[in-house]
């Protein structure tokens, strides 16, 4: 898809690790002494913002640019109670680029990386944190109060969420009204967004454009995904500090939970001097490993060869392990049966030309 793969430092001085949007990542990340400067440093828990950090320092472009990346990271406390701590996060990111295009790109990508691997009957999960935000800064919700409301429609509490509503001093019906329906906003996409514009459309030009934006999204992925399942949770948080406009994820059928998941997340590298739009997924491959995933044959042999010198032979070996195959030297003072076990055929010498049987 022309993402460009780099590799990120697995360990770095904490005053460049945890910068940035990483900096709310500091409870995750493991900390050490450097024994030379006496400098706290960190173990990566999150290989995003150090991606950032790369188009942002490293790239000088501004034109968009398409990066990925795989690597293990290390997490002071596990997302879930079944989930690791050393996590092998594979992603993508796709920086320098505002509009609903790379929101699109990157959530096909997600779909065909799910796809590649074996997986079927998904459901793409939805979400937009700016219609939160936005009707909260409408409501003039104290820091506080917005705390207690994130945690509440975390929770899914409606009877909590309406008595909580109620206390409210809110003068404008319009406003309350959109407050109290804001949890019940969650179901299949297109139903939701129907609902959505009866409370709260022309409430503020920043939810207008949320819904605009889901509505081409939901609009794309019906059209070229028939059979997927859309999901759309209008109070679906997740990495709300991180997060500045649509969240997404993929839901596995078999477990119920979220195998990949990403978002924009714009401005990634002001603090690096370069404010970017930016928008990306990632998975980890150890949670992958739980999963029913179709057993695929194997296309590439290995190939017992004989500890000969011979010119003929060697020229084979280069020509079987280029076109990929695995060509294992069979070692004379070993037994050759066994090692012949353990290989899917040999090479053999007949009339002075060695052939694959």
């Amino acid at each position: 898809w022309g993402y460009d793969l780099v590799m990120t430092p697995m360990v770095e001085f904490t005053q460049s690790l945890l910068t940035g949007k990483a900096v709310d990542l500091q409870l995750d990340t493991c900390q050490l002494v450097d024994q030379v400067s006496g400098k706290m440093m960190g173990v990566r828990a999150d290989m995003t913002p150090q991606v950032a950090r790369i188009d942002a320092h490293r790239l000088h472009t501004k034109l968009p640019s398409r990066l990925c990346y795989a690597g293990e990271v290390l997490r002071a406390r596990p997302n879930a109670v079944s989930s690791s701590r050393s996590p092998i996060q594979v992603g993508a990111e796709l920086f320098g680029h505002a509009g609903v295009q790379s929101d699109i790109e990157v959530m096909e990508l997600m779909l065909a990386t799910c796809h590649r691997i074996g997986l079927s009957h998904l459901t793409l999960a939805l979400g937009h944190v700016a219609i939160y935000r936005a009707l909260s800064n409408l409501l003039g919700l104290s820091a506080e109060q917005d705390a207690q409301a994130q945690a509440m429609l975390q929770r899914k509490s409606l009877p909590e969420w309406a008595s909580w509503c109620g206390e409210l001093l809110i003068s404008q019906s319009h406003l309350k009204d959109a407050l109290m329906a804001l949890p019940k906003l969650c179901g299949d996409a297109q139903q939701v967004l129907l609902d959505a514009d009866k409370v709260l459309a022309r409430l503020d030009k920043t939810i207008d454009a949320s819904l605009a934006r889901l509505k081409q999204v939901v609009q794309h992925v019906k059209m070229t995904h028939e059979d997927l399942a859309i999901h759309l949770d209008l109070t679906d948080l997740r990495g709300f500090k991180y997060h500045t406009g649509i969240v997404f994820g993929v839901i596995e059928p078999s477990r119920q939970r979220m195998i990949a998941s990403g978002g924009r997340y714009d401005d990634s590298g002001s603090d690096f001097g370069v404010a970017r739009p930016a928008t990306g997924f990632s998975l980890d491959l150890r949670q992958l490993m739980d999963l029913p995933l179709p057993v695929h044959p194997k296309k590439r042999k290995r190939i017992l060869a004989p500890a000969v010198a011979d010119l003929k032979l060697v020229a084979l070996i280069h020509q079987l392990r280029h076109e990929g195959h695995s060509v294992v030297i069979g070692f004379p003072d070993v037994d050759w049966a066994s090692q012949k076990q353990e290989c899917d055929m040999e090479l053999v010498k007949d009339n002075d030309q060695w052939a694959v049987r």
